[in-house]
């Protein structure tokens, strides 16, 4: 494929993944979107298409931050999903949408409270279980 046609691809990923109710299915889109992307050679881009795939991830990060707020009943293992995109893939789209919009960055911080004390308790037990 050319990078056309990933981009095309991708962006209609990422609005199957916006469209999508369920949670997991909703992550697995997005991840498989950002991978396509990721996987296009920056050095055979044209600056449109770079522009364009800046302005899709920003605008689709910008998107799932909005619509996180209905994501209150996530399991853990969708919620890792999430966290893993925000925390990694697009975690500077995330700092640039959520410093500029305080709205999203609260649904962002509610969002992360979800499972966060949890995974602490986790993380915590690990680092002090001998086992």
């Amino acid at each position: 494929m050319t990078i056309a046609q990933d981009i095309v691809a991708a962006r209609a990923l990422l609005e199957k993944a916006e469209r999508e109710t369920d949670p997991e299915l909703k992550a697995h889109a997005l991840d498989e979107a950002l991978t396509l992307i990721s996987s296009c050679d920056p050095d055979e881009m044209s600056e449109s298409e770079r522009r364009l795939i800046s302005n899709l991830r920003t605008a689709h990060t910008r998107r799932l931050l909005a619509q996180l707020v209905s994501l209150t009943s996530v399991g853990m293992d969708a919620w890792f999903d999430y966290a893993r995109l925000l925390f990694g893939e697009l975690k500077d789209e995330v700092e640039l949408v959520i410093g500029n919009d305080p709205r999203l960055r609260e649904n962002y911080e509610r969002f992360i409270g979800l499972w966060g004390p949890q995974v602490a308790e986790i993380l915590r037990r690990q680092q002090t279980d001998p086992r």
